[in-house]
């Protein structure tokens, strides 16, 4: 009966969907946490994109397994149909790995699911004394396949599609807003007296993201390589002039396809991040900001991580200061508003992306040339220093020696 209720849910196009109109439908947010359970668990976007209204957050829970589903056909590493969820164990007077084990032992009963379909590391991560949980990541229709062959699995497990705001964590978008605000000190100004220790020191925005089990051991046998993942995870960001992404955003369907105007400020913030780059494309397939800002000047690399069962992050960062970020953008008739909106669906896109379970902004030293190009080898010399003055009069240190310490934190080294 529930599995009748999915196909029809899946099939339905992103304008028609008709959310928890049928009993089925009921069940899938029935064995969801609240979003005032989810806050209590972790701190995220979530709060504020939803601004703590339940009945858009069972939406967007029904909204991600129509995606998932959607995409069942597709058994690629960056395929929609392997969601990434988090399940917790609420059965009392339990240790984590007890927990976790009734877990794991609930899916492998599960008739209909292979072992490809789905992956656990570090179940128990987040333990507390009345539930225990993790991060997961499932195919197709996996999940709710689990909860009707198991039915008591539903008195003591709740399971949510993760979706981007609960990936971010807190403070995420305040941080990158107060920067787009200008609201920045420029720090310290050091003198430095080592002619051949002269460039300029800052700290640059990196988004630290950390990837879903089952990605670098794609179906348990498959070891994908940091380089493989990195260029995946751009394409999914910069591919077919940002439609891919727009195709699935439950808020960009909402604000767009959901006939009303029940959506919060947040959201519209994010639908309008993508309906501007997606608008960027030109008549030829052009987008500056997908072809230049992140195709260009962004990098997206791999490096190993301990967390989460070793699951390895993906660092994204520019390439180039702030200062040539924002040339290269200018050249291509990009505005202020623009740039402001591509740093938006940068990070929109890397949260939705099913490969990534959790984004955080970092600070990541930044080195430039005294002239702020970041080709250090490439950088003008240095001025020679003045002769001493026979009067005795104070020499001025040079210009060129001194080191700016900034605490700026830049936005993607885009000058917003």
């Amino acid at each position: 009966m529930i599995g009748a209720s999915l196909v029809a849910l899946a099939s339905l196009s992103s304008a028609s969907i008709s959310f928890a109109v049928t009993a089925e439908a009921d069940d899938l947010v029935a064995y969801g946490m609240s979003l005032a359970e989810f806050d209590d668990i972790r701190m995220s976007e979530s709060e504020a994109d939803f601004d703590g209204v339940e009945e858009l957050w069972d939406e967007a829970l029904l909204f991600e397994y129509k995606i998932a589903m959607s995409y069942a056909e597709d058994k690629a590493l960056t395929s929609l149909g392997y969601h990434p969820y988090i399940i917790c164990n609420y059965t009392p007077d339990k240790t984590g790995s007890s927990r976790a084990e009734m877990i794991i032992e609930a899916f492998q009963n599960t008739t209909g699911v292979d072992v490809s379909h789905f992956f656990f590391e570090g179940i128990n991560e987040l333990n507390d004394n009345e539930y225990s949980c993790g991060v997961i990541r499932a195919f197709n229709d996996t999940i709710p396949k689990v909860y009707a062959s198991n039915p008591d699995a539903a008195m003591w497990m709740k399971t949510n599609p993760l979706h981007p705001s609960m990936k971010m964590i807190d403070g995420t978008v305040a941080t990158i807003q107060a920067r787009m605000d200008g609201d920045t000190d420029l720090g310290m100004i050091a003198v430095d007296d080592n002619n051949d220790n002269w460039y300029i020191r800052r700290s640059a925005l990196e988004f630290s993201n950390v990837l879903c089990p089952g990605v670098r051991s794609f179906n348990g046998t498959q070891i994908v390589s940091g380089e493989d993942i990195s260029q995946t995870a751009k394409a999914f960001v910069t591919e077919d002039g940002g439609k891919s992404v727009r195709d699935a955003s439950f808020y960009y369907d909402k604000v767009n396809n959901g006939g009303d105007k029940d959506y919060t400020q947040r959201m519209k913030l994010w639908s309008d991040a993508v309906s501007v780059v997606v608008n960027l494309t030109d008549m030829d397939g052009r987008n500056p900001c997908l072809d230049t800002v992140i195709g260009k000047t962004f990098t997206f690399e791999v490096s190993p991580f301990i967390g989460l069962g070793g699951t390895g992050v993906l660092e994204v960062y520019s390439s180039v200061s702030e200062e040539e970020s924002y040339a290269i953008a200018e050249s291509s008739n990009m505005t202020k508003e623009d740039v402001d909106q591509c740093v938006w669906y940068t990070l929109y896109a890397i949260a939705l992306n099913p490969m990534v379970c959790s984004v955080e902004p970092k600070a990541r030293p930044q080195t430039l040339c005294p002239d702020l190009t970041s080709d250090l080898s490439q950088c003008p010399p240095p001025s020679p220093p003045p002769s001493q003055p026979s009067s005795g009069r104070v020499v001025r240190v040079p210009f060129m020696n001194i080191a700016i310490v900034s605490t700026v934190i830049t936005i993607l080294s885009c000058c917003i």
